[in-house]
């Protein structure tokens, strides 16, 4: 009869498993950790790019909001002279005045504004990016005020277009055709002489056309109430926040 040895190992001690468990732990831990602060730097990195280029933004868009007052403060002024010229007639050299004016009573422009890297940011899920809640709550609350303002721009817009068959019924064309070479814009920075020329201009009596002229007056004054309104309202509000959030977000991303 064989005789079978048999090979007897000793059993490890329990305290030989928890280290083992606890290396084996500690390496998972360790690489979860090293992953978790990757993704963290990853996230710091694209969210300081964003605001770069938000900054970027922001600044074109107060530029842009500056540009707009600018044009709806001369709006303004055009519709004043346009209701102290209807108070006189409309013959001569008033006629002519009042011609010239009309003619920019269609603006319609809307703030230019910069709202690509917001846009990318919303759509791809990036605004996670952003661990400030103060600042995340006035980067909404600007996008906010922006889509406001467009709404109350798209208005205008569609009062302007209403306003095209009554600017066409009062202006010689001729005259329209060399008004339409200047913009309402560069109105305060026309020559005497370019503005002299035009008031010279003999486009008839518009007395016969009072009836067109007191409709067109009332359009324009609830053009020149609304920028108005924006000028004091929105639009103030959209450039202060914007030029805040500039400072925020330079100040919380070290940007110089």
């Amino acid at each position: 009869m064989e005789v079978h040895a048999h090979t007897h190992t000793s059993r490890k001690k329990w305290t030989h498993y928890f280290w083992e468990f606890l290396m084996l732990f500690l390496a998972v831990f360790c690489g979860f950790m090293a992953e978790n602060i990757r993704e963290h730097k990853i996230e710091q990195d694209r969210a300081k790019e964003f605001t770069k280029s938000l900054v970027q933004d922001l600044q074109n868009d107060t530029a842009a909001i500056t540009t707009e007052k600018k044009s709806a403060t001369i709006y303004i002024a055009v519709v004043d002279s346009l209701l102290r010229l209807s108070k006189t007639p409309l013959e001569g050299r008033h006629a002519a005045e009042f011609s010239f004016y009309t003619r920019f009573t269609y603006w319609t422009v809307p703030v230019s504004w910069s709202r690509n890297t917001f846009e990318q940011i919303k759509n791809s899920g990036s605004l996670r990016y952003f661990k400030n809640g103060q600042l995340l709550k006035k980067m909404l609350e600007y996008d906010g005020i922006v889509n406001e303002i467009n709404l109350e721009s798209n208005a205008n817009s569609i009062r302007g277009n209403m306003l095209l068959p009554l600017i066409n019924s009062i202006i010689e064309p001729v005259l329209h055709h060399e008004l339409s070479k200047h913009f309402l814009v560069s109105l305060d920075t026309m020559s005497n002489e370019t503005r002299e020329n035009f008031f010279s201009y003999n486009t008839g009596s518009l007395e016969n056309k009072r009836e067109k002229v007191k409709e067109l007056l009332n359009m324009v004054v609830v053009q020149q109430r609304n920028f108005q309104f924006q000028i004091n309202t929105r639009w103030q509000e959209a450039q202060a926040l914007a030029t805040e959030l500039i400072s925020d977000l330079k100040k919380e991303y070290h940007l110089e």
